[in-house]
């Protein structure tokens, strides 16, 4: 056996004296040690535990090179070693081999995922049943050999191949309050939840819902008093509300009245009727009451034309909640929800979002809420900020009045499209960087920048929305100091506990760019002690494919040291505006809008919601309630001044 490294470089004899096995066996272990891993902000040596595994078994089994170094190794990412620095992107094949093969010291088994067919939520793969199997949908019996038909990863459902893509249900860990549920109840009124009680069977018996026998002597399962469905005890939390809906008969019937309105479309005399032709608008069944009685859309009905949302508002006058028709739901969190709304008597829509008081009082964010609404007003100023019009209250509610932006957030798109060419992802960084250097010009820290907070306008530029996480009057050397932001985008600065200043915001920018580039994130982690020492250790992998120009952005933007990451004032790559990935952009012509976007959204109507989650847009648009004993408990007088509206948004 040979051994390499320092001065052991001999063969082993059978003969050799217990000095020289002692001698040999110190010298394998001082070369085999574990490297010693950077201190970081409470992700030291002594805290393994918040360093996975894998990290641990890369730098173990590395050999080669200078062992006290760290040895980053992203989960996932096999190429970053301790040689990254010497990798430049435009490196060729000779270049990449050396600067990366000397952590390959073992054979590697290729590894083929399954494809994945997804459906309304559903995982599906093809799959061997070992047992007799029925289809959830159709209740037929899975034959043939080899690979039967699919079942889902998630919730074990197995269909047909033929049946997958035909299912009602949503995928979801509980069929009680599932996306589901939700879905059938708002879309078709179904919400007949199933009434299971412990059933004794006397004959071989199969699940309704993964399809497989219900083993057992006694007590082998459930079964629906109503409807006679049969499950395991472990897939009734799985179950949808679907007691007595017999899942085959309405797709069918769904199927026939397709058919049928794509029938009556085609015919001569519905050619130019909006309700029929779809360059139109879209079929009424699939618009609620609230919308398709909306101005906004009857007006649309009579001329055929899309307008834009508005961007002002008609007076400057005081505005409450019984100003606006409730149409859709556009997004909902834990603070609230975002509605679009129509001001009553007009054509005039808006976004508004809707903030609980009580959450707003119990996570003590009274001042986020007024910062808030302080940088939405002075966005108006910006093209590419999120544009306020005005704000009121009610006992239970805040509301913000903005600018409806009906193409939808960032990471709608890139969930759809994986990711932007480079002339995309260019033109939508410019335009995020004219917003975020005009923030910072205030003395403002964004702190929050992330693909769900970019959102595109009607013409298809870029909209930064969402100031909840501002800080205020960060101007010199005054810093910041407090913990927050997105897991994923947070600067290394932030973790470690240090005072930070605006280049934290260009920090993000450059995971949001990596992630529009490559359409995955930079650093990852099994969990978040993993994810921060990724980002606080390692360094991003730059891709091949990627130009020289871009991947010299990434790595100059993910600069881990704050004085020389590009974006600071004395970084020594100069300005942003200068570097060569941004050379083909005319920044004048930009500030003034001038620029033609790579994608315009596609709209129906002027109230079509497509690019918002389904999720949300199908739920009826109201308030959620609060309990009276809290809302009487509350001090409303935090909330004194918080109504406002806009003078440099009004028509008159």
């Amino acid at each position: 056996m040979m051994f390499t490294g320092g001065s052991v470089n001999r063969h082993r004899k059978s003969s050799s004296s217990s000095g020289d096995r002692r001698q040999a066996n110190n010298e394998r272990k001082r070369h085999t040690r574990t490297p010693r891993y950077p201190e970081v902000a409470g992700y030291n040596e002594n805290q393994s535990k918040s360093r996975s595994p894998r990290h641990q078994t890369m730098a173990a089994k590395t050999t080669s090179g200078n062992l006290d170094s760290p040895v980053p190794c992203s989960p996932g990412a096999t190429s970053i070693t301790p040689l990254m620095s010497s990798f430049s992107v435009g490196s060729d094949e000779d270049e990449f081999s050396l600067a990366f093969g000397r952590a390959i010291n073992r054979r590697r088994g290729a590894v083929k995922h399954q494809r994945v067919h997804s459906v309304k939520g559903h995982k599906f793969v093809a799959k061997f049943f070992r047992q007799p199997t029925f289809c959830a949908f159709c209740k037929d019996f899975l034959w043939g050999f080899g690979k039967q038909g699919y079942q889902c990863q998630s919730c074990q459902t197995a269909v047909h191949k033929k049946c997958h893509d035909k299912l009602l249900g949503k995928c979801s860990g509980s069929g009680i309050n599932s996306e589901s549920t939700i879905y059938l109840r708002e879309r078709f009124k179904i919400d007949v939840p199933h009434r299971f009680r412990v059933h004794n069977y006397m004959s071989p018996t199969f699940c309704d819902h993964c399809g497989s026998l219900l083993y057992g002597l006694y007590r082998q399962g459930l079964k629906c008093d109503e409807c006679d469905v049969n499950c395991h005890k472990k897939c009734q939390k799985l179950m949808a509300n679907l007691c007595g809906v017999n899942q085959k008969l309405v797709v069918e019937a769904i199927e026939k009245v397709r058919k049928g309105s794509i029938d009556n479309r085609d015919s001569p005399g519905n050619a130019l009727n909006p309700a029929s032709n779809p360059a139109f608008a879209l079929d009424f069944n699939d618009l609620p009451e609230e919308v398709s009685q909306s101005s906004t859309y009857q007006g649309f009905q009579k001329s055929g034309r899309i307008t834009p949302p508005a961007t002002t508002i008609p007076r400057f006058r005081k505005y409450c909640v019984d100003d606006f028709n409730f149409l859709k739901v556009l997004g909902k969190g834990s603070f609230g929800k975002v509605l679009l709304a129509e001001l009553k008597g007009t054509e005039y829509y808006y976004a508004i979002k809707c903030l609980k008081k009580d959450v707003v009082l119990e996570d003590d964010d009274v001042e986020c809420t007024l910062i808030e609404r302080k940088v939405l007003a002075l966005g108006t100023k910006h093209p590419y900020l999120c544009h306020l019009l005005c704000t009121f209250q009610t006992e239970s509610h805040l509301f913000f009045v903005m600018e409806y932006l009906n193409g939808g957030d960032l990471m709608f798109h890139i969930q759809n499209e994986r990711r932007f060419s480079e002339a995309r992802a260019r033109f939508y960084g410019a335009e995020i960087v004219s917003g975020l250097k005009f923030l910072h010009n205030k003395g403002i820290v964004y702190r929050d920048l992330k693909l769900d907070n970019i959102l595109l306008d009607f013409d298809g530029h870029v909209r930064i929305a969402d100031f909840g996480m501002c800080k205020l009057q960060i101007f010199l050397d005054r810093m910041a100091d407090t913990f927050c932001g997105t897991p994923d985008y947070m600067a290394p600065e932030i973790i470690k506990g240090q005072h930070y200043n605006q280049c934290v915001d260009w920090w993000s920018f450059g995971v949001l760019l990596y992630e529009m580039l490559l359409g995955q994130s930079p650093f990852s982690g099994g969990d978040e002690d993993e994810l921060f020492w990724s980002i606080c250790n390692e360094k991003p992998v730059i891709p091949r494919f990627l130009s020289a120009e871009a991947g010299s952005v990434l790595i100059q933007f993910l600069e881990k040291d704050a004085n020389k990451r590009l974006g600071h004032r004395f970084s020594p790559h100069g300005d942003i505006q200068d570097h060569s990935f941004f050379q083909p952009i005319d920044w004048h012509a930009l500030e003034a809008r001038r620029l033609e976007p790579p994608f315009k959204p596609n709209l129906q109507h002027p109230l079509d919601t497509q690019y918002f989650d389904k999720t949300f847009t199908i739920e009826k648009a109201k308030l959620t309630p609060i309990e009276t004993g809290i809302l009487q408990s509350m001090d409303q007088t935090q909330f004194q001044g918080f109504s406002y509206t806009n003078p440099n948004a009004t028509d008159k």
